[in-house]
């Protein structure tokens, strides 16, 4: 069986796929203290398939030269400590990779062995991941792609309507009458004209006229277009309406005069929510990161525009000043204490020490 041709129905939604998810991947940030942080380079890709499959895993491929690869996340189970257990990862080649399973895991395994179904014959010797070597990542809390459904909800939709845009736009060009002195025969230049724009020149038959072509006439229609502007503006409704409940940003009044700052929240609120969700999903997998020795770095994870992003950075660094004031405050003070201890008993605790 011979693949398919893909039809430019086909093309048109998997570009609009493409646009859409690199949407959400742009309006994601991560920095880090540290300028060679292997998390903030390989930030993209993980983010692209978070997007496109909700789930990615991050693998340490060599401790030594701390290397880490994004891998696809096939399996996982939650467990009761808020954990996950047999994880399994596949590579760009398609070689896949597993945790040691759990007893429950071991025990449906053993089972199958002994039901008879399966070659009993000794396994292979398995390589198993460490939990210590992978970090779990995940869209949202839901750990669902961003554009789930959205072809089956609008993309097809939208397509329907861009046909009857099409067949409108159409059959409203403009026409051309070609005024001829006889019914022009198979040769003639108006039959020539008339296979090469179809259904739009016309010939009318006059013998008062002596030349071949004495005269013709083109006109548009005047009326008839107020169906395909309704057209546009149902696309770029329904468009809209994706963007919004998939939480893309865009402006959804699109107002010309300039917007003060409650109008402004007021559009952006749709979104943050949905943004602040991925955030506190994301910043799970930073921390694991951190804690498995990924990078000692301050990563910060921010949403939306630039200047958003540059408050964040602006708020992290005074919660870092704050924490350092007051690691400061607690040494001065334990200075204070010990200052405070008579000369004796201060070098008894010193000889002890």
């Amino acid at each position: 069986m011979t693949n398919q041709k893909p039809t430019p129905k086909d093309l048109w939604k998997a570009t609009q796929l493409e646009y859409l998810h690199n949407c959400f991947i742009g309006i994601s940030h991560l920095t880090c203290s540290n300028s060679d942080c292997p998390l903030v380079y390989h930030w993209g890709e993980i983010e692209k398939k978070q997007s496109k499959k909700g789930k990615a895993a991050f693998y340490l491929v060599s401790q030594k030269e701390n290397k880490w690869v994004v891998v696809d996340l096939e399996k996982y189970e939650e467990n009761d400590l808020g954990g996950y257990d047999n994880i399994e990862i596949a590579f760009k080649s398609g070689k896949a990779q597993r945790t040691k399973p759990t007893n429950q895991e071991l025990q449906k395994q053993q089972q199958v062995l002994s039901s008879g179904w399966v070659d009993k014959k000794e396994p292979k010797k398995e390589i198993f991941l460490k939990e210590e070597e992978i970090v779990l990542f995940f869209n949202n809390s839901t750990k669902t792609p961003n554009l789930l459904d959205a072809e089956e909800i609008y993309l097809n939709d939208l397509w329907d309507i861009k046909d009857k845009i099409k067949w409108d736009r159409d059959k409203s060009k403009k026409k051309v009458f070609l005024f001829c002195e006889n019914e022009p025969s198979e040769n003639t230049e108006a039959k020539k004209i008339d296979a090469a724009e179809k259904d739009y020149l016309f010939y009318i038959a006059d013998p008062s006229i002596t030349n071949a072509i004495k005269d013709y006439e083109v006109y548009s229609p005047s009326k008839g277009t107020e169906e395909r502007d309704r057209l546009y503006k149902d696309f770029h409704e329904e468009l809209s309406e994706l963007k919004e409940v998939y939480g893309i940003r865009h402006n959804t009044d699109q107002k010309e005069e300039r917007q003060n700052n409650p109008e402004i929240d007021m559009i952006k609120s749709p979104f943050l929510a949905l943004e602040r969700d991925k955030w506190r999903e994301r910043m799970k997998s930073i921390k694991d990161f951190e804690d498995k020795g990924g990078c000692d770095g301050i990563h910060t994870l921010s949403y939306g525009s630039l200047g958003e992003h540059q408050q964040e950075i602006l708020l992290e660094k005074e919660v870092e000043k704050l924490e350092e004031d007051k690691e400061l405050e607690q040494l001065e003070q334990k200075d204070k204490e010990i200052k405070e201890i008579p000369q004796e008993k201060r070098e008894i605790l010193i000889d002890k020490k």
